[in-house]
């Protein structure tokens, strides 16, 4: 059920809560490599809308915090940012260690977020997740998610797959009503990067598109993950499942793919109102149609691609 649009003294208290508590994380985490705000100048804009110096909008507020736990010995990084309406909606929270390998990681993400939802609305909650997140970590360095992994001597588990998932490649396309945030960009970027076998793009402005091809269960992954942040809306719209041996040809992975690395793309970014901005979809389409992608263009956006010559 969709929650009543909150009115402007309603910003302004969850403005002012926000404000308050990075001030607090800043003097619990003085030092720049503990505690970093990604755009500092975001602070500022929103002390100026709650002094009501002026009445536009900051952007959200987003910070990376290190945290330092002694059992086990490791160092967390929590990437957070704040809804404009935080605390009455939660954070963006996802935290990471080098200490931890993926499927571990994406649990002890799954249990944060579990945990932050359980707490009450309207109460700042940064604190109480970091404290969670050191009495928790040390059951995901040894964590097993079922009878089928095994684990290596850092407690890391390497989950054996099915062998269709071993011989099937995928490619899924992923449709948001917008992608701005500069946190969930970087963050895409990072899981499109971080396997070594995913390849992709991503698309930001409104619409937003992401594009992730490669073995079948680390696409699953990429969009499970993706898809318990907080959008307003997400989909995937498209799936392709091309098994690498079938009666007619063996063919790789690489042999079946699209594109090249993992990237952001654009094009001629346009500019609208607020901090919205979209592309020239008539070059996305160009691009598409270039990597023998263009049939998908409608099955994302609802109509017949154009070149942009032809808009």
């Amino acid at each position: 059920m969709p929650t009543e649009k909150m009115t402007d003294l309603d910003v302004t208290e969850c403005l002012q809560l926000q404000l308050s508590e990075v001030e607090m994380l800043q003097s619990m985490f003085p030092s720049e490599n503990e505690f970093c705000v990604d755009d500092p100048s975001v602070i500022s804009d929103a002390q100026s809308y709650t002094d009501g110096d002026t009445t536009e909008l900051p952007h959200q507020i987003s910070f990376t915090l290190k945290i330092h736990v002694d059992d086990p010995k490791c160092d967390v990084e929590i990437l957070c940012q704040f809804p404009l309406h935080y605390p009455s909606e939660l954070p963006e929270l996802f935290a990471r260690s080098d200490i931890l390998s993926r499927q571990p990681q994406k649990q002890l993400n799954d249990d944060l977020l579990e945990h932050v939802t359980s707490l009450e609305r309207g109460e700042i909650c940064i604190g109480e997740a970091i404290q969670w997140i050191q009495d928790n970590i040390a059951k995901y360095v040894t964590y097993s998610p079922d009878a089928g992994a095994s684990s290596d001597a850092f407690g890391r588990t390497n989950s054996k797959k099915s062998k269709s998932e071993e011989n099937t490649f995928s490619r899924l396309w992923i449709h948001s009503h917008h992608i701005y945030s500069k946190f969930k960009r970087k963050d895409i970027l990072d899981l499109g990067n971080d396997s070594g076998s995913l390849t992709g793009f991503c698309l930001p402005g409104k619409p937003g598109i992401i594009c992730v091809e490669g073995p079948k269960d680390e696409t699953e992954e990429l969009w499970a993950r993706i898809r318990r942040w907080n959008w307003k809306k997400i989909s995937c719209k498209h799936r392709e499942d091309i098994p690498l041996k079938d009666a007619d040809e063996e063919r790789t992975f690489d042999e079946l793919r699209k594109f090249a690395g993992f990237e952001e793309k654009e094009f001629d970014v346009r500019g609208g109102p607020g901090r919205e901005y979209h592309m020239d979809l008539g070059l996305f389409y160009k691009f598409l149609e270039e990597k023998q992608c263009g049939f998908v263009f409608k099955l994302l956006l609802g109509v017949e691609g154009k070149f942009a010559s032809d808009q």
